[in-house]
Formats: C-alpha cells, structure tokens, sequence
C-alpha cells in the first residue's frame, strides 16, 4: 500500500499542474482577443513595474513609424524581421508580453498570424496609432535608436 500513495500524488499533482497550464493559455488567449486601449496602456507604462514591450508593426518604417510612433515602441513591420531595421532585431524579445500598435487598430490576417506566431503574450492596441493620438497621450518621431543600458527608467 505505501507504493500506491507516491503514485497517487503524483498524478494529483499532474492533473492540477495541467488546470494551471490550461488557465494561463486561456487567458493569454483571452487577453490576446480584448486588446488595450490607448489609455490603460499608458497607464501600464507610466508605472515603474511594467514589464511589456510595444512593437509598431505598420508597413513602411520610414513613412510611419519615423513619422509618428508610441514612445519606446519598436519597428517591427509586418512582424517580419527581415523588414526590421538591424538595430531593432535584438531588442524584440517575443517572451515579454507585447502590445502590437497597428494603424487603426485592425491587424492584417497574415500579420496577425506572423505576430501570434512570434510572441507567447501579445495584445493588440484598440485602435492603433490613431486612438493613441486621438487620446492626446505622447509621441514620438524620428528612427529607431535603442535606449541606453544607463537609460533606466520607463519611456515616458
């Protein structure tokens, strides 16, 4: 009989190891299909624990990224990257929970599949760049230049 009983927990501990993994998949997938508003992201990345990273996925880095972008966002067209510019390509880490900003807040089918694809947590902004501005919230223009690592701090 004492046989049995490691036996026992251990499939106990399985299953519940299993409940845990399902509701974290599930909520990931839930979170992917809600989105963000251009508020509470600013909110999340006014605070100092915040752990995600913003990836600007529209088309032509130099016509829209350069001309207005999220602060701290990343070029990242089309999730592709071959069309990342080089000093962008290291700074996408696709474990950190990521916020797409698309134009208007609408992601391509292929993008989309090439975004979900590449991140295990990624949310998309309602509305885009376009609510973004719309909300008044701060921007930022000109090319991709990395933070420094003496930087710190949040980019707003």
């Amino acid at each position: 009989m004492m046989k049995l009983e490691p036996m026992v927990w251990a499939l106990a501990l399985t299953l519940s190891s299993s409940f845990v993994v399902y509701e974290g998949v599930r909520r990931a997938q839930l979170d992917a299909a809600r989105g963000i508003d251009a508020k509470e992201l600013y909110r999340a990345l006014s605070s100092a624990q915040a752990k995600l990273q913003i990836v600007d996925i529209r088309g032509d880095v130099e016509e829209n990224y350069e001309d207005v972008h999220v602060p701290g966002a990343i070029p990242f067209p089309g999730c592709d990257l071959e069309k990342t510019p080089p000093l962008a390509r290291d700074r996408i880490v696709p474990s950190i929970p990521t916020i797409i900003v698309s134009a208007d807040g609408d992601i391509a089918a292929a993008d989309a599949a090439a975004c979900s694809a590449f991140f295990t947590s990624v949310r998309t902004l309602n509305g885009g760049i376009e609510a973004w501005s719309d909300e008044n919230l701060p921007e930022d223009s000109g090319e991709f230049i990395p933070p420094k690592p003496s930087a710190g701090g949040g980019c707003l």
